[in-house]
């Protein structure tokens, strides 16, 4: 008897950490479910949607995705469009990111002035 005890008592924590395991699986699932629900109510595709989010599995982002446009279908429910993508900016594309926006206003100045001259007698 006290050898059973020990055994379901080894065993818990493993049966435990099964339910975690399980847990963070469905929080991955429900994410991508969102994914696909909100991009079809902004009114993006499922490709547009799928290369946004390359890290999310497909299958997550469609069945959020199907499921949401069956829910507005019955609902008779609009899109609401998303804000347009922010421009790339060639400070973002050239630069490494600057730690502050002063810093980024500096060097984003600094390339529109030209460089004052040096005397000769200072560069001695």
């Amino acid at each position: 008897m006290f050898c059973k005890f020990l055994l379901l008592a080894a065993a818990l924590p493993a049966l435990v950490g099964c339910d975690q395991v399980k847990q963070a699986m469905n929080k991955q699932q429900a994410n991508g479910n969102a994914i696909g629900a909100a991009c079809r109510h902004s009114g993006r595709s499922l490709e547009d949607c799928y290369r946004r989010n390359p890290k999310v599995p497909k299958a997550d982002i469609f069945a959020g995705w199907k499921e949401m446009n069956e829910y507005m279908l019955t609902k008779k429910i609009d899109i609401v469009p998303p804000p347009p993508d922010a421009p790339i900016n060639r400070f973002d594309i050239d630069a490494p990111a600057a730690s502050t926006f002063a810093e980024h206003e500096a060097s984003a100045t600094a390339g529109d002035k030209p460089a004052k001259p040096v005397p000769d007698d200072a560069a001695h």
